[in-house]
């Protein structure tokens, strides 16, 4: 179903703070910049890439996209169409092209502060 490479371990259960961190925008941008989609068929990319909701948080997710679609990041229309229930389908607009684009550096720069924290670590295993 998807074409993107990235894996990513789901969040434990116990995060050691106060909650775990977010990227569900980052995600849904990067699903949008390989095409349309509809609210359930992210929410099956997002479950290939190891990142889970629980049918209750579903919401959520729907939630998010109404709200990327009020700041202009992603536009809408119904299908109607296809068999069964009308489907809201979203596609990513050029200023969320734009905040794909800083996801991507903000999240290589979460990497290296990840990769220079857990060097760090093993120093400090290895004392």
């Amino acid at each position: 179903m998807s074409d993107v490479k990235v894996k990513i371990k789901g969040w434990c259960k116990n995060y050691p703070g106060d909650r775990p961190p977010r990227f569900l925008r980052a995600f849904l941008l990067l699903f949008l910049a390989q095409g349309e989609a509809h609210g359930y068929e992210l929410i099956e990319k997002l479950k290939e890439m190891g990142v889970k909701y629980e049918t209750y948080e579903f919401g959520y997710v729907y939630k998010t996209l109404r709200n990327m679609e009020k700041e202009g990041l992603l536009s809408s229309r119904w299908n109607v169409k296809e068999k069964g229930a009308a489907k809201r389908i979203y596609r990513i607009t050029d200023a969320g092209k734009n905040n794909l684009d800083e996801w991507a550096r903000v999240l290589g720069n979460i990497k290296d502060s990840i990769e220079s924290f857990l060097k760090a670590y093993e120093d400090v295993r290895k004392k």
